[in-house]
């Protein structure tokens, strides 16, 4: 209210990547942008042309927090998943698994008055209790957690992260998932990226057991400010598109 920035135009800051066609953000749009180094192959789903090696994810082409995923272990897992799809009014797509012993959570906003830049990103390593290998992890897996490592990571650290993805897209909030074995790798570039959310994207480090409520408090404060400024850059030709009625029609598509 205070920088008079309307909130529905919140949906319309990656307004750029919205597919109007599919009504959706595609993940197979996504996969596009992606550099190959860091890409994992996906395609749309096809009973009869099963994957060559195990596990792979099947999920919809859009979703959030990890809804409506499931991991085919083998050939007749995923044969078998081919009746649930029948049942489903969203497309679904394979996605390969990818190497790396951990997950990371890259959460950004970019600087209002310098896009070459942000004013906020966090990292987020995620954790599993229950698996170690290929798990699906979500704020919906009681196993799941987060552990903010932000403050642990230098200046430059955290610069050479911004480095590697600010060029992805370049989007005006995101958050980015990473697999690698631990985060020097990701430092030389050695990961591969396993999603990219841009509806509404949250900051994980809001549910890191390590962080504070008064700290939490803070950031959502700031990043909520950030957000606002944001909104306020759009460009009239990008706030036409009603992107939240469309999301909310596509998300009730994946729950059906």
């Amino acid at each position: 209210m205070r920088h008079r920035a309307l909130p529905w135009n919140y949906f319309q800051l990656n307004s750029m990547f919205f597919n109007k066609e599919k009504g959706i953000f595609s993940k197979l749009d996504m996969d596009t942008i992606i550099p190959h180094r860091w890409r994992l192959e996906q395609y749309y789903y096809d009973p009869d042309h099963p994957p060559k090696a195990y596990p792979v994810f099947i999920k919809p082409e859009w979703g959030q927090n990890s809804n409506g995923i499931i991991r085919a272990n083998n050939e007749n897992e995923y044969r078998g998943f081919q009746g649930v799809s029948k049942t489903q009014n969203m497309p679904f797509i394979v996605q390969d698994a990818a190497s790396g012993e951990k997950e990371f959570e890259i959460y950004y906003l970019r600087s209002p008055d310098n896009h070459d830049n942000y004013d906020f990103l966090s990292v987020t390593e995620v954790t599993n209790t229950c698996l170690k290998s290929h798990p699906i992890n979500s704020i919906h897996n009681p196993c799941t957690g987060y552990v903010d490592i932000t403050k642990t990571l230098s200046a430059k650290g955290l610069q050479t992260i911004w480095s590697l993805l600010r060029n992805i897209g370049e989007f005006r909030v995101a958050r980015i998932g990473l697999k690698a074995n631990n985060i020097k790798e990701i430092f030389n570039k050695k990961f591969y990226i396993i999603e990219i959310n841009l509806f509404l994207p949250m900051p994980l480090v809001l549910l890191a057991e390590n962080v504070d409520s008064c700290e939490k408090k803070k950031i959502i404060k700031l990043t909520m400010l950030l957000a606002a400024k944001l909104v306020k850059k759009i460009p009239k030709n990008e706030t036409g598109e009603n992107i939240f009625l469309k999301k909310t029609k596509a998300h009730y598509k994946v729950k059906i």
